[in-house]
């Protein structure tokens, strides 16, 4: 992605969010199962309230997860710190948005933010409403060319976990907010 093409695309965030319902949600880019990617998500403030008095940070990476897990055996069960919406890729081509959002499949809505011309092709259309991915269009006032297929209910995993833990992290540091470092893992 280009620089241009960045620029570009957080210009026109607020439009976006608002074409896809989803007004009021942050936008963190974090690198969620290898791809960088920006995420639509809301913070669970009781959990969040609750993490910070228990000290317990957020669990960003595999090893770090499992041994707050261990540790605390219920961690895996507690809400989720974030609510995740879905996944946006502002990118050039279709397929660019298309590898980038495709790991995204569990975990929320994934939407391919890419010019007019890419958005509105047949190529795209049949793409978008096969694999179930939202398509917006970069320039033009009518965004929304193709809705996202909602996410149903999935099965909480360590996977899910995971990810709602990077996201989680990414909100706080986007937020400048302190991170809670009093995690008693023996």
């Amino acid at each position: 992605m280009t620089t241009r093409m960045l620029a570009e695309a957080v210009a026109v965030l607020p439009q976006v969010l608002e074409a896809l319902g989803w007004q009021g949600r942050r936008v963190v880019q974090a690198r969620a199962l290898s791809s960088r990617r920006w995420v639509a998500c809301e913070l669970n403030e009781t959990e969040h309230e609750t993490r910070l008095r228990e000290g317990l940070p957020p669990a960003a990476d595999a090893f770090l997860l499992h041994c707050v897990a261990h540790r605390y055996p219920d961690f895996l069960s507690r809400p989720a710190p974030v609510h995740i919406e879905g996944a946006i890729a502002p990118r050039r081509t279709w397929a660019a948005a298309r590898n980038n959002l495709g790991g995204f499949v569990s975990f929320g809505a994934r939407v391919a933010l890419v010019p007019t011309v890419v958005a509105r092709s047949l190529p795209v259309a049949v793409d978008a409403v096969y694999y179930g991915f939202g398509v917006v269009a970069l320039e033009e006032p009518d965004r929304l060319v193709h809705p996202p297929e909602p996410v149903p209910a999935q099965e909480r995993t360590w996977v899910r976990r995971l990810v709602e833990e990077v996201i989680y992290d990414a909100v706080l540091r986007q937020a400048g907010q302190a991170l809670p470092v009093a995690l008693g893992v023996a």
